[in-house]
């Protein structure tokens, strides 16, 4: 397990990405019981919920409060009552609280306000992007718990680089309901083979500036999930990664 340093060592809040060591040494792995053990022994912080995501690249978000800390405590990210519906991001103000998600080349986007001492987690692949996932999370911070988007810290875990991110141009038409001409020609390199490459952090750290976090205060662990043998990728073993062996990454408030 791994860390973003840059938020851990400056604030209330501990944060963990899992590699593909951690279900390759755990025989348990795919069973929530033996990952929330294991992240709490790592962060070595109490935990006393640890809530999934149940993602769907959509762009909703759920805030984990008081009101139904109690009623969702049993949630698993493979087990949630279909009532809930499909949401991608998780915010909350309860200490020892920890959301999760799990990826396999999307950028899992940790946040944090100090001021308020909220934390939020995001899963951002492009469907999630042009969805709004990122403008939706820092909305519902500022919504829901009065957040000042200035002072929150942003980190992105390892994600697919723009190096190694090849898609369709068709994705532009996506993107045009979110970004500017400008912007989608920053975001897209046209390749010689007719296909483009994607910078999904470009396009997410946009996000975040229009959302109003600063761009000093957004950091990069600069990981690629595809150029690194350690971490799960979609791209890189050509099949559906299932989910036990997916990257988790979880933050929590101390």
């Amino acid at each position: 397990m791994n860390s973003i340093s840059v938020l851990d060592s400056q604030y209330s809040v501990r944060t963990v990405f899992t590699n593909n060591s951690d279900w390759q040494s755990h025989a348990d792995w795919h069973r929530t019981e033996c990952r929330n053990a294991a992240f709490e022994e790592y962060l070595r912080v109490p935990l006393n919920h640890v809530f999934y995501a149940y993602e769907g690249h959509t762009g909703n978000v759920l805030a984990v409060t008081v009101e139904n800390v109690g009623e969702l405590e049993a949630m698993d990210k493979i087990e949630i009552p279909e009532r809930i519906g499909a949401y991608d991001a998780l915010v909350t103000d309860i200490p020892h609280t920890m959301l999760c998600i799990c990826t396999a080349d999307c950028l899992p986007l940790f946040l944090y306000d100090p001021r308020q001492n909220v934390a939020a987690i995001a899963h951002c692949g492009w469907r999630g992007i042009c969805n709004g996932i990122v403008s939706n999370t820092v909305r519902a911070m500022v919504g829901r718990f009065g957040t000042d988007p200035r002072y929150v810290a942003a980190a992105f875990g390892p994600s697919i680089c723009k190096r190694c991110y090849e898609v369709g141009g068709e994705l532009m038409d996506a993107f045009a309901k979110r970004f500017s001409s400008q912007e989608i020609l920053s975001l897209f390199e046209a390749r010689t083979n007719g296909k483009f490459l994607l910078d999904t952090r470009k396009a997410v750290a946009l996000e975040l500036l229009r959302a109003g976090v600063r761009q000093e205060k957004v950091h990069d662990v600069d990981i690629c999930t595809l150029e690194s043998d350690d971490y799960a990728s979609l791209r890189g073993e050509g099949a559906y990664v299932e989910v036990r062996r997916q990257m988790f990454s979880g933050i929590v408030l101390t």
